[in-house]
């Protein structure tokens, strides 16, 4: 159960924080959003590629959305041009229920002359057991595609960096609910508990962030990074997300009161795309640096994340060898 302070916390956030588009300025630069045809994706598009309501001097060079469906990527994109007609957008096909689909994605990454900013954001929350390459779905999705996809990036990332003298941001999606238990019977269909698997996978990708930011620490030829690594929290937002099942009406109700629009969530994202040095490793909501949950920080939660990233390190390597001791 989360602490008094953690609740207070996230309900003071979602209720009063004041998520906000940063004022700086993109032209020149490139960045990859996944999930970026509908939702949080498709509103950081919008407010990194055109000129937002809050008068933001964004726009970037290059804007590419990965989506899963080609077809709803090209309207997508299409949305994006109407606001901006001579903005340069593309779409890559990358099908993160497909370790293949994400390993092909990666060496696409490769061609790209510069890559200054990598957005995670797609990501699944469903109630229905599934196996998807032997795991459970939402586990072969949210965590270990959403982090091979990281871990793929980061060469590009960091080569870019080098090239221009300023650091380069990755960016991973996270959620308010990062709780406890971790590896109970994750992909056993006969104990798993689907109603907070999101919840779980979650935790699991707050994890694996702090494991990146530590080694493209330990990687830097000098104190400061040349990759800003951190986990935003776009709060309870009105998206996609949970098309796979309906929450009820007294979650609907809650929501009407004290949920986001995905145009304002995805102000989070772009905060933590364009942010400095002082979030790298950080858990941010609300555009600010928060304090992560009580097990996170425990020593309980310190010993779950190294066996954690031992075990998704073992899967990475195995499936693209070499990729890992590139970070």
């Amino acid at each position: 159960m989360p602490s008094f302070a953690e609740v207070r916390q996230y309900l003071g956030g979602q209720i009063f924080g004041k998520p906000f588009v940063p004022r700086v300025g993109l032209s020149g630069k490139t960045y990859v959003i996944t999930g970026g045809n509908t939702g949080l994706g498709l509103e950081c598009a919008k407010h990194l590629q055109v000129s937002s309501p809050q008068k933001a001097n964004l726009k970037a060079a290059k804007i590419i959305l990965a989506c899963r469906n080609l077809e709803k990527g090209s309207v997508a994109k299409n949305t994006l041009l109407k606001l901006t007609p001579h903005a340069t957008i593309e779409v890559w096909q990358v099908d993160q229920r497909s370790f293949g689909s994400v390993l092909a994605f990666g060496e696409r990454l490769k061609t790209l002359q510069n890559l200054h900013g990598f957005i995670a954001n797609a990501g699944l929350e469903t109630v229905t057991f599934e196996r998807t390459e032997r795991y459970e779905n939402s586990l072969t999705v949210n965590v270990i595609s959403t982090i091979m996809l990281s871990v793929l990036a980061l060469p590009k990332l960091k080569e870019t960096a080098k090239k221009s003298g300023a650091h380069t941001n990755l960016v991973i999606v996270g959620s308010m609910q990062h709780g406890k238990k971790i590896f109970e019977t994750l992909s056993d269909e006969k104990t798993a508990d689907m109603m907070a698997r999101y919840e779980l996978s979650k935790l699991m990708v707050q994890m694996c962030q702090k494991e990146i930011a530590e080694r493209v620490n330990a990687g830097a030829k000098s104190k400061v990074s040349p990759v800003v690594v951190n986990c935003v929290n776009p709060g309870w937002c009105a998206t996609e997300l949970s098309r796979y099942y309906d929450k009820g009406r007294i979650v609907g109700a809650i929501f009407s009161m004290i949920g986001r629009t995905a145009e304002a969530g995805s102000r989070t994202l772009v905060h933590g795309v364009t942010a400095g040095e002082e979030t790298h490793g950080q858990y941010l909501s609300e555009c600010l640096v928060k304090t992560e949950s009580t097990f996170v920080r425990s020593r309980e939660g310190y010993r779950i994340q190294k066996r954690l990233w031992k075990e998704l390190s073992e899967i990475i390597e195995r499936l693209s060898p070499g990729s890992m001791a590139a970070m």
